[in-house]
């Protein structure tokens, strides 16, 4: 082949190339410009329909996300390993719900924000969120505790499948 045929493909493939990225860079910025206003349209719902004390959040550590092109609100609970999930459904109805790692996602309630105007409705709206979680959290904890009654771990001095003592443990002492 002749090198003028081969600068005409690399040419080719140069402007092709461009184009691409610049239709890729393109969307990228539609995609965070959507999901920017996703993200301000959840924010002001969710100031219009709840009121959480900065101790909840604080606790809660609420952080805006959007997932499956929908805005929601993520809630942390450092002392369990969930995620619960506050979303708008339709008007003023929202579902809370908790994701856990090897589980399916879990609804825990659905119910209605408050309204703008009422400053109780939203306070009122906020403590049904919490008082979610907490019962899931209190459950969760609970089932753990039963779980663990239920079946003690004993070794016998001679078991062999006795793991050897790691930090944290009591050095020396035999279950």
């Amino acid at each position: 082949m002749d090198q003028a045929l081969m600068d005409m493909f690399d040419q080719a493939r140069k402007v092709v190339a461009d184009a691409d990225r610049r239709i890729a860079e393109e969307e990228e910025r539609r995609r965070e410009n959507e999901r920017e206003r996703l993200l301000l349209e959840l924010s002001a719902r969710v100031e219009d329909a709840f009121d959480f004390t900065s101790k909840e959040k604080l606790a809660f550590e609420p952080r805006l996300d959007v997932q499956d092109g929908v805005g929601v609100v993520e809630f942390v609970v450092r002392t369990v390993r969930a995620i619960f999930l506050l979303s708008p459904v339709e008007g003023n109805t929202w579902t809370l719900q908790v994701v856990q790692e090897g589980y399916e996602p879990q609804v825990l309630s659905e119910f209605q924000g408050g309204m703008k105007t009422e400053q109780p409705s939203r306070r009122l709206a906020a403590a049904r969120v919490v008082a979610a979680v907490g019962n899931w959290v209190q459950n969760a904890k609970g089932s753990q505790r039963v779980q663990t009654a239920k079946q003690p771990i004993r070794w016998r001095d001679d078991d062999e499948s006795r793991p050897e003592p790691t930090f944290g443990t009591f050095l020396g002492h035999r279950l």
